[in-house]
């Protein structure tokens, strides 16, 4: 898959100078059941009409650019940019555009970004979702995409897709991922919600009480659980280890803690992996963080959180103990 950044308005003699393609457009965070739809009705048609399909995105995300609650800061997505990408390319698409979203361009009217991003591409086809906007305020449209087009490509307006007799979408998602509802998550993602990050040197406290703990330093803002125990996978070098894992303050030793930590117990692996990168994969929230009165009554807990997470993994995972 080709990846090009597309920072400015392209100028229409570049329409010529490019092979015609099938263009899938939406912001796509979480590469969800709804988008992948949109995608492969992108890839259908590039195969019917003998050209290539290509993705259209933008980034950062438009709150990053719109909303004052993130200025400044990256706003928390299921899927940041690189892992975007990895995610369409799994599906088989050629060609990856990446459209910097600035004021400038939330700026340009409807018929402007279709001018200045779409027909220079030399789009001979463009597929979005029914609820796809763009333009200043979202003011352009499925229903107005045609017309601007310029009868320069046609359209398909991709239908809702729906679970439960709810629209899929990454809203929904990132409230199920926030209530602790991971498993009604990874069912419209179709796959474990995941973050990746490396593993870094803690305070070695877990190895004091008996859980060596591999703590995970995250490498991009991402939508994250409620703080809590989790049932989990840590993939390390391709490979998916079952693991109890820690979100949160760490309330028993570390009263003034101000930022949450990842820290993961590993239930079937015990190699120094301090400075790799790893994938950890969220499968079902177990319990809430809890202060204990001591050392051992979390230990204790503990204890009890392992034996749950052999359980869930011997029911639903039994291969991963393998």
């Amino acid at each position: 898959m080709e990846v090009e950044y597309l920072q400015a308005e392209l100028t229409a003699a570049e329409r010529e100078a490019r092979s015609p393609v099938v263009l899938a457009l939406g912001y796509f965070d979480g590469v969800h059941e709804g988008h992948q739809k949109v995608i492969r009705t992108a890839i259908s048609e590039a195969e019917k009409k003998g050209v290539e399909a290509a993705v259209l995105t933008f980034h950062p995300h438009p709150r990053t650019v719109l909303s004052k609650h993130y200025e400044g800061d990256e706003y928390p997505e299921l899927t940041p940019l690189p892992i975007k990408e990895a995610r369409v390319r799994e599906l088989g698409v050629d060609r990856f555009f990446i459209v910097t979203f600035d004021t400038t361009l939330s700026s340009l009217s409807p018929q402007q970004f279709v001018d200045g991003y779409i027909l220079p591409l030399h789009v001979i086809h463009a597929v979005a979702g029914f609820d796809f906007s763009y333009g200043q305020y979202g003011k352009g449209n499925m229903e107005t995409l045609p017309s601007h087009a310029r009868g320069e490509f046609e359209t398909t307006a991709v239908t809702k897709w729906e679970r439960g007799g709810e629209k899929v979408s990454s809203t929904r998602i990132r409230q199920h991922i926030e209530s602790g509802e991971l498993e009604q998550a990874n069912a419209l993602l179709k796959r474990p919600h995941s973050v990746h990050g490396e593993v870094v040197k803690g305070d070695k406290r877990g190895r004091e009480i008996g859980f060596p703990t591999a703590n995970i330093a995250l490498d991009s803002p991402y939508v994250l659980p409620p703080v809590g125990v989790f049932c989990a996978y840590v993939q390390i070098d391709g490979m998916d280890y079952p693991a109890v894992c820690s979100f949160g303050y760490r309330p028993t030793f570390h009263e003034q803690q101000t930022e949450p930590l990842i820290e993961a117990h590993l239930l079937s692996f015990h190699d120094d992996i301090y400075g790799k990168r790893v994938e950890m994969k969220w499968l079902k929230m177990l319990r809430p963080e809890v202060k204990f009165d001591s050392a051992d009554a979390l230990i204790t807990q503990m204890e009890e959180d392992k034996d749950v997470a052999y359980h869930y993994f011997e029911h639903h995972w039994k291969e991963s103990l393998k």
